[in-house]
């Protein structure tokens, strides 16, 4: 915990913490190529453990999940969410399996407001049920706490979909800024009773709202409609001594860091190298942005020059200036091998704790 402290705060922490997102697909692969199983990956490779505050912040109750059709391929079925998708079936697919939205829950305002009584703040079943033994337990750890917010472009897309999302903008701004705010006081209400008695040590606010070119909408409307509710969460988590914010948000999400340091956030993350981000030259342009990831997947996935070239290039200077967590640009893919990420890992190490 401490070392992570030290990291976003621009201090002298002995080195930066080691996370990583290792999906389930590319650990199988390794299985198979030699990783012992029945490990504890984390402390299998040597990475930095954290913890999430155990509040649900979700729909409750979930939606019924129900398949509406399906072959050998494909099925079309409602989810937990309550849109309705038409997905690969997952043992046909290794990794993520490719889904396809057709419908979502809300279409008009009074579907809105059928959902909303599915996001009820006072609902006992938010926190667990021996939340006060969980709670003295939490303000006893060693390492970092987290918990994840949901920015209002991803909680009103989730909800609609990019499509209706962006017509609501033009033909109903009224409802788009109605549900934006509905989402930022139902979560922070959800959150009161555990901020006041745990001091949080960092948020993801969860905002995927960039393709590779850049935003999908521009920066002056995401400072129309979103900074209001951004600047009450960051009000808010920094009342409640948080000591970062980091925006979670792939993509070319360059144009619209200025709103988010406007709202009071103070990082970035995954800094995504497919769509031209790059961490070193983020740092230049912000000198105290915390900056996540950055290190791209594809030249993992190559040889072991191609792995010191990505390294060398962005890790010693980000490590130099601090306020930097290096790990892979999103979740570590399968084209990734075994053999790669140990000599990724081992040389990631060697970088970081280079006197």
């Amino acid at each position: 915990r401490e070392r992570f402290l030290e990291t976003v705060r621009f201090g002298k922490p002995d080195r930066p913490p080691y996370w990583e997102d290792l999906r389930e697909a590319t650990l199988n692969r390794w299985r198979s190529e030699g990783m012992p199983r029945n490990v504890n990956v984390t402390e299998f490779f040597g990475l930095d453990a954290r913890i999430s505050l155990p509040v649900n912040l979700g729909l409750l109750p979930r939606f019924e999940e129900k398949v509406l059709w399906e072959d050998d391929r494909y099925r079309i079925w409602i989810d937990s969410s309550g849109a309705k998708r038409k997905d690969f079936k997952v043992n046909l697919t290794p990794g993520f399996v490719t889904r396809t939205w057709l419908e979502f829950p809300v279409k008009a305002r009074e579907d809105f407001l059928k959902v909303k009584e599915r996001y009820n703040a006072r609902d006992p079943k938010r926190y667990p049920k021996d939340w006060a033994k969980r709670a003295q337990s939490l303000r006893r750890r060693k390492v970092p706490l987290q918990t994840t917010i949901y920015g209002g472009f991803w909680w009103v897309r989730d909800l609609m979909g990019l499509t209706q999302l962006s017509l609501t903008l033009h033909r109903e701004p009224d409802f788009f800024t109605e549900m934006v705010d509905f989402s930022v006081d139902f979560q922070l209400e959800t959150l009161h009773r555990a901020l006041d008695t745990i001091d949080l040590d960092f948020v993801f606010l969860s905002e995927d709202m960039a393709y590779k070119a850049g935003p999908m909408i521009s920066p002056a409307t995401t400072r129309r409609f979103l900074l209001p509710g951004y600047k009450r969460i960051s009000k808010f988590l920094r009342d409640h001594g948080v000591a970062s914010i980091i925006v979670d948000c792939d993509g070319n999400m360059e144009s619209l860091i200025p709103v988010w340091m406007e709202a009071g956030f103070d990082g970035v993350h995954p800094c995504e190298a497919a769509a031209g981000v790059n961490p070193v030259e983020m740092r230049r342009k912000y000198p105290r942005l915390v900056l996540s990831g950055g290190i791209d997947k594809r030249e993992i996935s190559k040889s072991t020059e191609e792995i010191d070239k990505e390294i060398f290039s962005k890790v010693p200077p980000l490590v130099k200036t601090g306020g930097y967590l290096p790990h892979i640009d999103h979740g570590v893919p399968s084209d990734i091998s075994f053999r790669n990420y140990l000599y990724y890992r081992q040389t990631l190490r060697e970088t970081c704790e280079k006197d």
